[in-house]
């Protein structure tokens, strides 16, 4: 089976589809010959069968030319419509792999725009993939796109280093690490939550420390949200961070916490569970009911006043951290390691191809 992955990806590590798309051709490559035309010239360490600087389906090196099937990243790109009619003119099956774009709350999020875009470009082209693969129950639920839905998750590897002390230092530690989104990562609702119980969290010496890359001057517009809260001792906002220095902030802190509207599968959430840092999750990361089924962190509505509770709830609980890091660890590697995913996806893969 010869498996064709298009995708606009960089070597910005925080952006998850940037990581996850290399890691699922990577996981692919051990079934089946898959590649990756990369739409953006950009070259992907250790990536094998990576195609740039292409500009025409038909440009492909065999096999790539005439693959078995292939996997679009994302949605709103146009050159992928152009790609998507020569695929159906010669035949060629392809399935979507939105990444959170076709759910409910990534739909209300420019609306009129996507309303007009999709009515006059993009249904044709997602009604014509032979199908839809969502990352969650969630995701898919949400989305009225696509004649055919299916689930193929995103994978994570188990770290060599685990979790085992918390709650040691000065202070509580709750982690946040992603992008500086106050709409889709709910950092809005997160910010007004510490303000409702920043008396909690000052008796509790508690402290929220929040990472990410600055774009669109999105930095300044969250600490103006401190600012404006009146909770500038009790958030701090610190750069991006990736590779060992991220590592080192998931091991020393003693909560991840996500409070997404929306989401296809946040990384972020997974990659604090497998080293075991139990997480504070709202229902909007698609991540709620497993850390709750599995017990290990607190879930809460995607609200500020749920999200106040739920931070209370997991301090007061607390001496349930080292339990539930154990939960998160056997949990993730059962349900989301790499090569539980990857095995499971391809055989729907090959599926859907033996009965389009």
């Amino acid at each position: 089976m010869v498996i064709l992955n298009i995708a606009y990806v960089d070597d910005d590590k925080c952006n998850g589809v940037n990581v996850v798309v290399p890691q699922h051709i990577t996981e692919q490559q051990k079934y089946v010959f898959s590649g990756l035309w990369n739409l953006n010239p950009t070259y992907i360490d250790g990536l094998k069968n990576q195609f740039i600087n292409i500009d025409d389906f038909g440009l492909l090196p065999d096999p790539f030319n005439k693959p078995d099937l292939v996997i679009f990243h994302e949605v709103y790109y146009f050159s992928y419509l152009k790609i998507a009619k020569y695929l159906r003119k010669n035949k060629i099956s392809y399935i979507i792999m939105p990444h959170g774009a076709l759910s409910k709350g990534a739909q209300r999020k420019k609306r009129l725009k996507k309303s007009i875009a999709n009515l006059l470009f993009f249904n044709d082209y997602i009604n014509n993939a032979v199908a839809i693969q969502y990352l969650s129950d969630k995701e898919k639920a949400e989305s009225r796109f696509g004649k055919v839905k299916f689930i193929g998750t995103n994978g994570v590897s188990p770290p060599p280093l685990a979790h085992e002390d918390f709650c040691r230092g000065e202070y509580i530690k709750i982690l946040y690490i992603g992008r500086l989104d106050m709409y889709h990562k709910g950092l809005d609702l997160l910010l007004e939550a510490v303000k409702i119980e920043k008396e909690f969290m000052k008796q509790n010496k508690c402290k929220l420390y929040i990472h990410g890359p600055d774009f669109q001057d999105r930095r300044a517009e969250l600490m103006q949200a401190v600012q404006s809260n009146n909770i500038e001792d009790l958030v701090e906002i610190n750069n991006a961070i990736i590779g060992k220095e991220k590592e080192e902030r998931i091991l020393e802190c003693d909560y991840f916490i996500q409070t997404s509207r929306f989401e296809g599968m946040p990384m972020g959430i997974l990659e604090a569970l497998s080293y075991g840092l139990p997480c504070i999750v709202t229902e909007g990361t698609t991540l709620a009911d497993f850390v709750k089924t599995t017990d290990s962190g607190w879930v809460c509505e995607t609200n500020s006043q749920s999200i106040a509770s739920a931070i209370c709830r997991a301090i007061g609980e607390r001496r349930l951290l080292s339990e539930k890091s154990k939960n998160a660890i056997e949990s993730v590697k059962k349900q989301f390691s790499w090569e539980v995913v990857s095995s499971s996806t391809i055989e729907k893969y090959k599926s859907l191809i033996e009965n389009k």
